[in-house]
């Protein structure tokens, strides 16, 4: 699949993991809801890897990428959000955070993938630009 197609694949999974992460924390199900809001985390991640020719396909190969992303736009606040989307991903095994946690770091997924996905438009625009 083309670079650029596989880009607008992550971002759509991303966004469709957020809405599907909605009506799970409407119906009360904190589990399912902490999945997906991790994988539309790690999905926007990935697009915007992508998007500057970075693969990453392993969960370690992405926490190096948020590590290197966090410290490149010195924002914090990428890094801490996926540390508490981390949190959501063994939730939904563990099963230990309480509905209103699961809300509380959604906010953050939700913020968090916005501000990629606009990364993604300006990583394009400055291609174009050259």
């Amino acid at each position: 699949m083309d670079p650029k197609a596989k880009v607008q694949k992550y971002a759509g999974q991303s966004l469709h993991y957020l809405r599907n992460a909605s009506k799970f924390i409407d119906v009360g199900d904190s589990e399912k809801a902490s999945e997906f809001l991790w994988g539309s985390l790690a999905e926007a991640l990935k697009a915007l890897a992508l998007s500057k020719g970075i693969y990453l396909k392993k969960h370690g190969e992405i926490w190096n990428y948020v590590d290197c992303l966090t410290k490149e736009l010195e924002d914090k606040s990428i890094y801490d959000t996926f540390l508490h989307a981390n949190t959501l991903h063994i939730n939904f095994y563990e099963s230990d955070l309480e509905l209103r946690d699961v809300r509380r770091i959604a906010e953050d997924v939700r913020m968090t993938v916005g501000k990629l996905l606009r990364l993604i438009m300006q990583e394009r625009v400055r291609q174009w630009t050259g």
